[in-house]
């Protein structure tokens, strides 16, 4: 029995091996690798003090992953044209795609508050470890100047900043502010090129091709691929960490590229957003406890159990201690609180102004299946409504026409999603009853992600919300990967094939919508580019604007000239770009 044991690990080792020698997971490795470095590299140079570094934050994270890559010993037998073809993919990932993401324009009020306020004030020089945004706009005439009693102060000094030094660095690159959305494109593409290759060790390579693309049709995904938003950015570290410590188990000698990778994941995942922090803990956590549990009688696991331990510690004190200094340690040495402003004593409440009022008398389950079932609509508590209960198979007008901002409040996954997860729980009936009589097993790797999914959404407080659990768009995609498992089981295959091209059907006549909404917006960027160009002609322009300091990096960029006036009259304005932004000629 132990020889066949110690040939099975042999196998399991091997084959992870053999995946991270693929090359476009050897892609994959290159471009976590580059962020890693962004945001390991930025953060030793702000605790040295070192002014103006994103140049060479830039230099030298660009350049260690591809001479990483030419000395790594999986490639030394790789042919020159499979090489240069890597190399060419990751020169267009992390260099090609900012320059795409700078003809789009974040129109939200949320990226133009404090997400680009935030992005211009890292990428001209601001330090949030050794001086206030306050105090540092006062200094600087290429920021633009906000106002004391806005706040955005507080989010920018104390939210968690990794996306926004990724951004900095691209918009150094570009001089363009929208560049730094580009992060969102560039994870998108690598988690479908990390899913393809995990699925495709016990699913056909077609199949898992096309899971791994629904996977980019998370509605959360979409609505925010435009803008700074980063709900749908944590969906995919969600689902990549998941993976990658799926990977884990099964690969008792540990892989570099691997742990790598894992490291990448985990110090973006936890400085994304406070909750970031809560879901790859949980995540971790599960796999850890998994391990232990699974391993506790192996002659080795001593051994194996101290460098587990240690590996995590040294991870997670990097992400949160190191890369987290900025927002994590500064919090809680200003405030006592590694998580303010959300969380402790002197917390600032943002959810019960957008959440419906009577969600303000009913338990966080009710609301959860509430927001579920309902229509889709942005139902705020100013607004005075409930959200709107409805048949799971309907499809309202009045829910398209919502669909275009990123943080729909009711039913935020859309539509249809309700109807996909009834779906979805039909067909896991149907192959759980083939998985007991034929792969018991299985249900150990159904079990760890239900328990991280049922632990993520009841911790996160605000379920309802469909922007804070992106997560939940797993489940129908993890039922397809189920049922593609368990399809061989099956005698009357027809039935299964229905039952799955149905939930596949659903699911993206569902994503569809938020799609649509996406294609239109890129009419618009290429009228407000059409736009930009005529204010470069006009010397005179007036602009009014309520706290949305963001549009004007988009006019500073561009070299348009502009007076800054209180109220602009509404006959002679030539562009509205919100109910916030008025632009007038004399």
């Amino acid at each position: 029995m132990k020889k066949i044991k110690s040939r099975q690990k042999k196998i399991k080792n091997n084959k992870v091996r053999e995946l991270f020698s693929r090359n476009s997971m050897q892609l994959f490795v290159m471009v976590m690798t580059y962020l890693l470095l962004v945001l390991c590299t930025y953060c030793i140079f702000q605790i040295v003090h070192l002014k103006n570094c994103l140049g060479l934050v830039q230099t030298v994270s660009f350049t260690i992953p591809i001479i990483y890559y030419l000395l790594n010993k999986c490639n030394l037998d790789k042919k020159l044209f499979n090489k240069i073809m890597i190399i060419v993919l990751y020169l267009f990932i992390v260099m090609g795609l900012p320059f795409f993401s700078c003809r789009t324009f974040d129109m939200t009020i949320d990226g133009n508050s404090y997400h680009k306020t935030a992005i211009a004030f890292i990428k001209n020089g601001w330090n949030p470890i050794y001086e206030k945004s306050t105090s540092f706009q006062k200094n600087n005439d290429n920021v633009v100047q906000f106002d004391d009693d806005s706040k955005i102060d507080i989010w920018i000094e104390h939210y968690p900043k990794a996306s926004w030094i990724i951004a900095a660095n691209y918009y150094n690159i570009t001089n363009n502010i929208e560049s730094g959305k580009c992060i969102t494109i560039i994870l998108m593409i690598m988690m479908c090129v990390l899913a393809y290759n995990v699925f495709s060790l016990f699913l056909n390579k077609k199949y898992s091709f096309i899971i791994s693309l629904l996977l980019a049709l998370n509605p959360i995904l979409l609505s925010q691929l435009f803008n700074y938003y980063i709900d749908g950015i944590m969906g995919m570290c969600f689902l990549m960490e998941t993976l990658l410590l799926f990977l884990g188990i099964f690969c008792e000698k540990k892989s570099f590229d691997l742990w790598l990778s894992i490291c990448s994941i985990l110090s973006i995942f936890v400085n994304l957003k406070f909750t970031g922090l809560l879901y790859s803990g949980i995540i971790a956590a599960v796999f850890y406890f998994y391990w232990i549990i699974k391993n506790k009688k192996e002659q080795d696991f001593l051994e194996n159990f101290k460098k587990l331990t240690l590996f995590f510690t040294i991870v997670f004190s990097v992400a949160i201690f190191f890369v987290g200094s900025n927002s994590y340690v500064l919090n809680t040495i200003q405030h006592h609180n590694p998580l303010y402003p959300l969380f402790g004593k002197d917390k600032e409440d943002i959810i019960t102004e957008m959440q419906p009022k009577v969600f303000n008398e009913i338990s966080s389950p009710q609301k959860f299946v509430w927001s579920l079932f309902s229509k889709t609509e942005n139902v705020t508590y100013s607004s005075g409504k409930s959200p709107e209960l409805k048949i799971p198979f309907m499809v309202y007008k009045s829910e398209l026409d919502g669909l275009n901002i990123p943080d729909v409040r009711i039913a935020g996954f859309g539509p249809l999603f309700a109807l996909t997860l009834i779906i979805s729980l039909l067909c896991f009936i149907v192959c759980s009853i083939k998985l007991i009589k034929y792969d018991k097993k299985i249900f150990v790797y159904i079990g760890l992600i239900s328990l991280i999914m049922i632990l993520t959404v009841i911790l996160v407080g605000e379920g309802w919300w469909a922007r804070y659990v992106p997560q939940l768009f797993f489940i129908p995609i993890s039922v397809l990967v189920l049922i593609g498992y368990v399809y061989k089981y099956f005698n009357n295959k027809k039935f299964i094939y229905v039952l799955g091209c149905l939930l596949g059907l659903v699911l993206i006549v569902n994503s569809h919508f938020f799609i649509s909404v996406d294609v239109n917006n890129l009419s618009t960027f290429k009228q407000i580019r059409e736009d930009i160009t005529m204010m470069q002609s006009k010397p005179d322009l007036k602009i009014q604007n309520n706290a949305l300091y963001g549009y004007f990096y988009n006019l500073n960029d561009n070299h348009v000239k502009y007076t800054l006036v209180k109220k602009v009259d509404d006959d002679k304005a030539l562009y509205v770009y919100n109910w916030r932004f008025k632009i007038e000629n004399n």
